[in-house]
């Protein structure tokens, strides 16, 4: 075998990737691989500013402003991409969110806002995106999380989990619909992630320890490896892999 041959079927040059949430922590991570791989990255984020500005560091990048629940704005922003970029080969479903409270204190409003980020905005985006992936080829990786093949018992955070529960069957169930067309549908599943979503679990030294002690590898991942699995799933590399959750979780479901 070709080695160097090999090592480029994980470059994803020429394609178009759009990635929500991507201003941000493990999102901002992966549009920076993805670029360097060669893809043309879309940088969709609610903070509209930050995505500017990210898009403005990477040559090509385009920015969108866009909260993934609005499902009008969403359908149309994913149709702008298309109408720009000519097609859209790579969707990263990265945006999200959690309220972790437990189930008694947690509204109906505040269920259904993570309800309509966490799934339902991640359906859209999907169902959206791949209007515009090319005849035999696109690639859906979503952002699922261990919290949704696990009861978690560090803290209640129960709409967090319920989503991202759903959000794995629906990779599972997207993968085989899309089978047929060609358009592979995966999911990364990380632990705890440095990055400001756990911004507040951080200034809990104890809980931080307690993540560290039920994790094998003892430590919380870093942006940059789950978005090498992003990658990985997203790149040609993976032409076998479909309706796949791969766990970048230091050990901690196979416990």
């Amino acid at each position: 075998m070709n080695a160097p041959a090999s090592l480029d079927r994980f470059r994803v040059d020429g394609q178009v990737a759009v990635v929500t949430g991507g201003a941000h922590g493990i999102g901002l991570a992966c549009v920076q691989l993805l670029a360097a791989a060669g893809a043309r990255v879309v940088v969709v984020d609610r903070d509209a500013e930050a995505a500017a500005a990210v898009a403005g560091g990477i040559a090509g990048a385009l920015a969108f402003g866009l909260d993934v629940a609005d499902a009008a704005a969403l359908a149309h922003t994913m149709a702008v991409i298309a109408q720009q970029t000519g097609r859209i080969d790579i969707l990263v479903n990265n945006a999200g969110t959690a309220i972790r409270k437990s189930t008694q204190e947690l509204a109906l409003e505040e269920w259904n806002q993570v309800v309509a980020v966490n799934l339902t905005g991640a359906f859209v985006c999907a169902r959206e995106a791949a209007r515009f992936m090319p005849a035999g080829g696109g690639s859906v990786v979503n952002m699922a999380s261990i919290m949704g093949m696990s009861g978690g018992g560090l803290y209640p955070n129960i709409s967090y989990q319920t989503t991202k529960g759903g959000l794995v069957n629906m990779t599972r169930a997207l993968a085989v619909e899309w089978a047929g067309r060609g358009v592979r549908v995966n999911a990364v599943a990380p632990t705890w992630t440095r990055t400001g979503f756990i911004g507040p679990l951080a200034s809990t030294p104890a809980l931080m320890d307690r993540i560290r002690a039920v994790t094998p590898l003892g430590r919380l991942a870093e942006p940059d490896e789950v978005a090498h699995a992003v990658l990985f799933l997203a790149s040609p590399a993976a032409s076998m892999v479909t309706g796949h959750v791969l766990a970048v979780d230091g050990g901690f479901l196979a416990q």
